[in-house]
């Protein structure tokens, strides 16, 4: 991944490559291509869709693009009423052609564990911001981005959000 956003992002590839040498990145999408991988380029099918919905255990939202999504299991309130909305619980990702991008609800106390766990995978953090006012829990939205194979963004970012704890165990909240 050398261009623009490596010098802007990483300083150059000679800061990327020292900063992947020192495992704070892992970065084999070169070296392992997935079963199902397309051309880069190639537009993702409606059953490519679907099985990058199945990686998450999520859904399909759109095929053209592909978006797939799963919605997070927090109890949250806005204006204290209860809310199981997309636009709230979000774990998102779009797939066209290899312009790869993906959003996440997240509690505060999960931002610095999700955004270290993408950053670690190669992947670039774009923007954490909120969406809500007077929401309980307060919630947070992190974005992402990447170019390259679909099933690979997709496996990369479901296993961030697993190691920072978004799926794999109970908050107070769930």
């Amino acid at each position: 991944m050398s261009n623009n956003w490596d010098r802007i992002l990483f300083g150059g590839s000679r800061f990327r490559d020292a900063y992947q040498e020192a495992g704070n990145i892992e970065d084999n999408r070169d070296r392992r291509p997935h079963p199902h991988k397309s051309r880069a380029g190639d537009s993702v099918d409606a059953s490519t869709c679907q099985e990058l919905a199945d990686l998450i255990g999520g859904m399909v939202i759109s095929t053209s693009p592909c978006v797939v999504m799963r919605i997070r299991n927090i109890k949250a309130t806005i204006l204290g009423r209860r809310t199981r909305s997309p636009l709230a619980l979000p774990f998102g990702l779009s797939f066209e052609e290899d312009l790869n991008l993906g959003e996440s609800v997240v509690l505060q106390k999960e931002i610095n564990p999700l955004m270290t766990a993408l950053r670690k995978r190669g992947i670039i953090v774009t923007a954490v911001h909120n969406h809500w006012l007077f929401e309980e829990p307060r919630l947070m939205y992190m974005h992402w981005e990447d170019t390259g194979d679909a099933f690979d963004f997709a496996e990369r970012s479901f296993a961030a959000a697993k190691e920072a704890g978004l799926f794999n165990r109970k908050s107070r909240h769930d």
